[in-house]
């Protein structure tokens, strides 16, 4: 049978409606996942101001939102680099189509736990949880 420019075209177009579909469905996920601003989950040492934001959200260390972008954290840490606390926090500018100032909108703040050394620590049947910074191991907060 005789191939006919007709016939080429109609295979080549099925061919190139598929890729045209997984383009537009990449730029489609990549759309949501930019809209919602997902990263993956990190962290950075650092101090960062956030008091000028509209909104301050305080969220716990382990929700959902730790999930989507990078959060700054100001630790407090022993003598020999333990971590005994801190704030970490993760600032989202308002950076709409028609905008042209990036001021802080939203900031997601939560409380770094301290490391699980002293975690259950007793000594004469006294708990011990607080970790000072003589990496020594405390009944009350040491900071």
């Amino acid at each position: 049978m005789e191939k006919t420019e007709h016939d080429f075209c109609r295979r080549g177009s099925g061919e190139a409606g598929g890729l045209l579909g997984l383009v537009i469905l990449g730029l489609i996920i990549w759309g949501i996942a930019s809209l919602f601003g997902f990263n993956y989950h990190g962290t950075s040492e650092g101090t960062i101001q956030y008091n000028d934001c509209r909104e301050i959200i305080q969220i716990q260390p382990d929700s959902w939102h730790t999930y989507f972008g990078t959060f700054v954290c100001d630790y407090s840490k022993t003598q020999s680099g333990q971590i005994m606390g801190g704030q970490c926090v993760r600032i989202v500018n308002d950076s709409s189509l028609f905008s042209n100032s990036s001021a802080c909108a939203t900031a997601y703040v939560y409380e770094a736990p301290a490391a699980p050394v002293c975690k259950n620590n007793t000594k004469n049947g006294v708990a011990h949880p607080y970790l000072g910074y003589d990496d020594m191991c405390y009944t009350m907060t040491q900071y």
